[in-house]
């Protein structure tokens, strides 16, 4: 029982608190980056386009979304992926607040715009792109290929505790946190703030699939450890969150 209490002090509030903690921004220490820039191979990616949309009502798409696990029946087009990650997490415009300020803004809201996901995807059938793990790079809309990640569908499974559907799907999105973009702002609160902006970015994956006619489904059920790992994570500074297959139905 005191696990559980434990975990519901997550999901409260606590903002008087920091009237006596000074931040990392207070103190004036320089802005954390706002993605990785590292890559082996950089692939542009299509701009997200209207013409690839099926169901354009976003109150048809409301009321029709469901979480699938009936995937893959066919291959994605790599324009429908660019779609969702622009859709998930692009950048529609960045702006300078001071010389060590930069602000990203989003398709996604995230709290004091500090946008603290990285985007992964697992690519198993995706015409146009090799089976492997890349990073969304959001800024200038392009794929990182993580030529040192390999792709491995049994390690996947296991990570996701044998839900056999994840590792089948045409691709896997999952989110990871680099907590101290957020926590350069608001320090201790910043945990609770990071999770609810993970789930901004998943509803809008599955409102996103859903107009493409594709199936999602999110996932918070994995082990923390063995997913860290494939994605070459250390669980500290930076950690998977939440994940999410997609694929054609």
């Amino acid at each position: 029982m005191d696990s559980i209490r434990k975990k519901r002090n997550l999901l409260k509030a606590d903002f008087i608190s920091l009237k006596d903690f000074v931040t990392d921004q207070a103190k004036g220490l320089k802005m954390p980056q706002i993605e990785p820039k590292d890559g082996d191979t950089f692939i542009d990616l299509p701009k997200a386009a209207k013409n690839l949309v099926k169901k354009d009502d976003i109150l048809q798409c409301l009321q029709e979304r469901r979480s699938r696990r009936d995937l893959d029946k066919g291959d994605l087009k790599l324009e429908e992926l660019a779609y969702m990650l622009y859709l998930t997490q692009g950048v529609q415009r960045l702006f300078k607040r001071s010389e060590d300020y930069q602000v990203a803004l989003r398709t996604v809201p995230s709290a004091g715009a500090r946008h603290p996901l990285n985007t992964y995807i697992i690519v198993n059938n995706v015409a146009g792109l090799e089976r492997g793990i890349y990073r969304y790079q959001s800024i200038d809309h392009k794929l990182a290929l993580m030529k040192d990640l390999k792709l491995d569908t049994q390690k996947l499974t296991t990570a996701v505790n044998g839900q056999e559907f994840i590792a089948e799907a045409n691709v896997v999105f999952i989110w990871s946190a680099v907590p101290y973009r957020t926590e350069w702002r608001y320090g201790s609160e910043s945990a609770k703030l990071i999770l609810l902006d993970a789930g901004h970015v998943c509803q809008n994956l599955y409102i996103a699939a859903e107009s493409l006619g594709l199936g999602t489904c999110g996932i918070a059920a994995y082990r923390q450890k063995e997913i860290d790992n494939i994605l070459g994570l250390d669980g500290e500074n930076e950690m998977v969150v939440y994940l999410a297959p997609v694929g054609v139905i």
